[in-house]
């Protein structure tokens, strides 16, 4: 990954969705350390991102010429207004708070301010993250250059023209870890109930997993035909799969993502 050159970081938020994100940043070497900063009013926590990270740690925000606003939405108000002094000089601020629109943004900052709203998640810190982007009417091809930057060195980016979109990236990939490692710790289980070992059971779970994802972005296939590929007339996969429709874990995924997305919605409102 290009590094970003001579733009100063500063992350407000230390947090798990900070700490993955910074985590990514410096093991897609984009930024180096001494561009980096965050913000954490935590004393024990700024202990740990030093420690372990080799960051400069802040208990309040300085000057930067980008600005990732990556804490709980609730506190977001706050943090705004304490910025609010270093924004005269017009740095880049990236907002991947869930929920809070950037007319809600821009009425804390000004109208003019340079405003980008993503919602990455959680496998930023494992350079995976699957993040969506939406770039306000009037960004400059730079500020969309710099942000797609930053996350394309945590994993795959997906620009939507509708803000609203976010709210459904929020409940689809923001909270769609959460679902797999509850279908995976299901697939598991299974594996205990039938006598497997739970060392071997989740193994071979996670691989399972891991495969069929890989086989995905190799074959490039639609999903029902990568389906079709492992599933044989009268076979064993498709008696799981019957059971599966029968009991409507399909339905249950997807109102699980509506559910996520409603709440996001909720959050802006």
């Amino acid at each position: 990954m290009k590094r970003t050159n001579k733009v100063q970081v500063c992350c407000l938020g230390g947090g798990k969705m900070g700490e993955a994100l910074l985590r990514g940043l410096l093991e897609s070497k984009a930024f180096p350390a001494d561009q980096l900063r965050v913000v954490d009013p935590d004393p024990v926590r700024r202990e740990f991102l030093r420690d372990r990270y080799r960051l400069k740690t802040l208990e309040r925000p300085v000057a930067a010429g980008l600005y990732l606003l990556a804490m709980k939405p609730q506190d977001l108000g706050g943090a705004l207004e304490i910025i609010r002094p270093f924004l005269e000089a017009k740095p880049l601020v990236i907002s991947i708070a869930a929920g809070i629109s950037t007319s809600w943004i821009r009425e804390r900052i000004g109208e003019g301010a340079r405003l980008v709203r993503a919602m990455p998640n959680a496998a930023a810190g494992v350079g995976k993250s699957a993040t969506g982007i939406f770039f306000p009417p009037g960004t400059a091809d730079g500020d969309k250059e710099v942000a797609t930057r930053v996350f394309t060195a945590v994993g795959l980016t997906v620009v939507v023209d509708k803000e609203d979109h976010l709210n459904v990236i929020t409940g689809l990939s923001g909270s769609g870890p959460g679902y797999v490692f509850l279908f995976l710790e299901a697939l598991a289980d299974a594996g205990v109930l039938l006598g497997l070992g739970r060392e071997s059971a989740s193994r071979l779970a996670l691989q399972t997993f891991l495969g069929s994802s890989l086989m995905a972005e190799e074959l490039k296939l639609p999903f029902p035909a990568l389906k079709e590929m492992i599933t044989s007339p009268g076979g064993t996969t498709m008696a799981g799969l019957l059971e599966l429709e029968e009991r409507a874990v399909r339905g249950a995924l997807m109102k699980a993502v509506e559910a996520a997305t409603r709440r996001s919605r909720d959050l802006s409102s």
